[in-house]
């Protein structure tokens, strides 16, 4: 059994993890396969803003860039209890472990959004884990749960120093360093509704952005389409949720249970985003259907 708190996590991961195929999807419906080419590179940009973001934390906090750092000093995906690894080996130069059950997948596959969800592994993880290390990752991804006939996910992630310019190794390796003394600064895992948020917000971003610069208005536009079909479905599924919890539908719940703030002032991060059509395209489409369905009005949030 899991606990409440648990529970909260596994709604706020699965209604993050939904963002993704709602957007994708319409962007497909509209433009073929060069809905698809512009979801693949807003998939990477988003890969890329997330290895930027948790190594530039780790270069001021005095941590070397490499495989240990990525995936054990503050990683920015919050945990699911759901989730299960089979880690083989994780050290500095490389990361090899087996996915045994991931959320994202399961619930891709409930929704019929399997071939979706592999676009974003074979995009996803090589943008972020390569970027992270300045390009020099290696990234082996052999088998993928998105893919029907694989049992897991079979990670094989390096960095070798041999492989880097003279000015990285001691950068990314403590044996290039002498008078490496250790981080300066801890770093904690990203948790809860704040880590989900931010993941959130960052890939609607991306996703909105490349799909305004490469197909213009009329991609922006699927985009909205997208984004009322998620709100439709986000809306139904905290109903259920809910009910499946004995709560009530109120601003408590929705607040504990969906990654974003009832009221879009109140998300910091979209100061960095500073896109205002496309913070404007999300906060006029998504939040009156959601609002709507839920019975709760901005003016009273």
């Amino acid at each position: 059994m899991y606990s409440k708190e648990e529970i909260q996590i596994m709604n706020l991961d699965d209604n993050y993890t939904l963002l993704y195929p709602f957007l994708v999807k319409s962007l497909i419906e509209h433009f073929g396969e060069q809905g698809e080419k512009t979801a693949r590179e807003g998939t990477r940009r988003f890969g890329r803003d997330r290895a930027e973001t948790l190594r530039n934390k780790h270069l001021n906090a005095g941590v070397k860039i490499n495989m240990h750092s990525l995936f054990a000093v503050g990683p920015d995906l919050p945990p699911d209890p759901r989730f299960k690894r089979e880690l083989q080996e994780l050290n500095p130069e490389e990361r090899v472990s087996h996915t045994l059950y991931c959320p994202m997948a399961e619930i891709w596959k409930k929704y019929g959004f399997m071939e979706i969800g592999r676009m974003y592994c074979e995009e996803f993880h090589n943008a972020c884990y390569s970027s992270y290390a300045y390009g020099y990752t290696k990234v082996n991804l052999a088998k993928t749960l998105t893919q029907k006939e694989d049992e897991y996910c079979a990670f094989n992630v390096v960095l070798r120093p041999e492989n880097l310019p003279e000015e990285l190794k001691p950068v990314c390796f403590e044996q290039y360093d002498p008078g490496y003394a250790g981080p300066s600064a801890d770093i904690p895992q990203a948790y809860g509704k704040s880590g989900f948020s931010t993941l959130f917000i960052k890939l609607y971003y991306h996703l909105a952005s490349t799909a305004e610069e490469m197909l213009g208005d009329a991609g922006k536009a699927a985009i909205g389409e997208g984004l009322k079909a998620l709100a439709h479905d986000a809306a139904r599924r905290i109903q259920e949720q809910a009910k499946e919890q004995n709560e009530p539908v109120n601003r408590e719940f929705v607040d504990l249970n969906y990654p974003l703030a009832l009221d879009p002032e109140q998300e910091p991060l979209w100061s960095f985003y500073t896109n205002e059509g496309i913070r404007e395209l999300f906060v006029n489409t998504f939040y009156p259907v959601f609002h709507g369905e839920l019975g709760i009005l901005k003016e009273n949030a």
